[in-house]
């Protein structure tokens, strides 16, 4: 009997133990607005995030972010980017309160669609609109600033500060409201 209980009770322990440990990577959505090209479209922005907590101190982020506008200087305009990061937690990373500072290299997508009137002359309205469409990819570097909290000890909530500079002049900047879990 004491055996049993013994073998019981060690049994039980291991298992709350296993329990306390959180795991290495999280999963983060987000929404916010962002300001593409140099700041001409606002656009709203959705974010999905998996992170991996490489120690106390680093952690390394991929994501998939798409946006889309109905204002600015263009009839619509959206993007689809990828983005790889690297992220230092300077004043560490205890899974209560995270702020972290991020790095890192971004893929984008860009499709914008504006009208062209063509104009019979002075004073007469245009003949008709033909839309336009452009696409192109751009390649980029991401700035991140980045303050997470675990209001449970499998749920977080936080606040996202961005900004990626790309090789054709394009620049994306903006605040996200992030949530997400720990697995």
């Amino acid at each position: 009997m004491k055996k049993l209980l013994f073998v019981v009770l060690l049994v039980s322990t291991l298992q709350l133990y296993s329990q306390e440990e959180t795991g290495k990577f999280d999963f983060r959505f987000g929404i916010g607005v962002a300001f593409l090209g140099s700041g001409d479209m606002k656009t709203v922005t959705f974010e999905n995030e998996l992170n991996y907590k490489l120690s106390n101190y680093f952690a390394a982020s991929l994501s998939v972010d798409y946006g889309k506008s109905f204002s600015g200087i263009y009839e619509s305009a959206s993007y689809l980017q990828g983005n790889l990061n690297l992220f230092i937690s300077p004043f560490r990373n205890n899974r209560k309160n995270d702020f972290r500072v991020g790095a890192g290299f971004s893929l984008m997508n860009v499709s914008e669609t504006y009208g062209q009137a063509e104009y019979c002359g002075v004073g007469l309205p245009p003949n008709y609109t033909e839309p336009l469409f452009d696409n192109r990819d751009s390649f980029g570097y991401n700035i991140i600033i980045e303050d997470v909290y675990n209001i449970s000890k499998k749920f977080l909530v936080g606040l996202k500060l961005f900004t990626q500079p790309y090789t054709n002049e394009d620049i994306n900047s903006g605040v996200l409201v992030k949530a997400g879990f720990l697995f």
